[in-house]
């Protein structure tokens, strides 16, 4: 019955879009000596429960007694083999990569979400002062490290000091550019201390995005759409446009669009690119986008046009409405943040080991059914 439950509390948050999008977020149930946890790149709003990976604890506890190479490349091919090697007999499925972080945890069930107001306090500048003033001891924060393994350690050292102080142990971990862990014995107390975060974070909010549709001129934005489609890279893809009151206000002009052209979190870059891209006349689209590439070593996702709106770009059109699902959850964490001291992007070389990471490549392509 656990199990089921486990994909009961899994639907219910994943179906939720004010707590996840696409392929994000995890969840895990312990029972005994084993602890099951969501395979990586499986939807938590349609997971069966066949799509647990059955780990053995005593397995993943001996990973913390190990030593891995400084090289963070060779470490994470090792961790991910030791992970691997901790499957149950029969396992044939990758789990998530934050497995190791639901089993440092004490509790029986644990989530992992990213909902776009709990983001606008961990992508904030002072959201590690108003977590710890509105959540005193029921939370932990850690600020952004690359996920995985470095995550993990980083947690269990936090972990470890609350019992060495005999603090109660946290039901909530907030990080930094990245989401939160919910920790509980039943489903219900999943759902209730959910319902107290948000309940809170969206009582410290002045001002909701208001995504209420605006005209478009639909003759321009074929136009521009066709240019897009002109540009090699992009022949074949499938291109999904979107404007509303937020999208007209941000792409008037490019300092107004910079508190989303880059990386908030994660699964932003998987999903939605490293930068966001700002064109100020379509007359040098092609420039722009070459530019990018040179930046970025890859082609946008999100191109957005000056007094026209966003585009957002896929190999298939559920792909491109992933894409632009993210850039508008990016323009929600802006505006949230700004309750919170205002916006704070993920550094370039956490952004650069995301886009090289091997784990998000696998991510992302099970999710493009790769």
């Amino acid at each position: 019955m656990d199990i089921k439950d486990l994909v009961k509390i899994s639907h219910f948050n994943g179906k939720n879009p004010e707590y996840l999008i696409a392929g994000g977020g995890n969840t895990s149930l312990k029972e005994g000596k084993y602890i099951y946890v969501k395979a990586s790149g499986v939807e938590l709003a349609s997971v069966s429960e066949d799509d647990f990976v059955k780990l053995r604890r005593d397995a993943l506890d001996k990973i913390w007694k190990k030593e891995y190479p400084a090289d963070a490349e060779l470490r994470e091919r090792a961790v991910l083999e030791d992970l691997m090697n901790s499957r149950a007999i029969g396992e044939k499925r990758r789990p998530s990569v934050e497995s190791l972080f639901h089993a440092l945890m004490p509790q029986k069930y644990i989530v992992h979400t990213h909902p776009a107001i709990v983001n606008g306090l961990t992508c904030s500048k002072n959201g590690a002062r108003i977590a710890k003033k509105l959540f005193n001891e029921r939370c932990i924060w850690i600020s952004y490290v690359n996920p995985g393994y470095t995550l993990a350690k980083l947690a269990m050292s936090e972990l470890m000091k609350l019992k060495k102080i005999n603090k109660p142990v946290a039901d909530t971990i907030f990080l930094g550019n990245h989401g939160m862990f919910v920790g509980a014995e039943t489903i219900k107390e999943i759902k209730d201390i959910h319902s107290l975060i948000m309940k809170a974070l969206k009582g410290s909010i002045v001002y909701e995005p208001d995504f209420s549709p605006v005209n478009v001129d639909s003759k321009e934005v074929k136009r521009i759409t066709s240019l897009i489609k002109d540009y090699p890279d992009f022949r074949d893809k499938h291109i999904k446009f979107e404007n509303n009151n937020e999208i007209s206000k941000t792409v008037k002009d490019r300092s107004l669009f910079r508190k989303v052209e880059s990386a908030y979190t994660p699964d932003h870059i998987v999903y939605a690119g490293p930068e966001m891209l700002f064109v100020e006349n379509t007359v040098t689209l092609s420039k722009d986008i070459e530019r990018y590439k040179k930046r970025n070593d890859c082609s946008p996702r999100i191109i957005a046009v000056k007094s026209t709106g966003v585009f957002a770009i896929g190999d298939s059109e559920n792909m491109a409405h992933i894409a632009m699902s993210f850039f508008l959850d990016a323009l929600k964490i802006s505006i949230y943040a700004e309750n919170f001291g205002g916006y704070k992007f993920m550094k370039k070389e956490q952004i650069d080991f995301i886009k090289n990471w091997e784990v998000e490549k696998f991510r992302a392509g099970v999710a493009a059914g790769r």
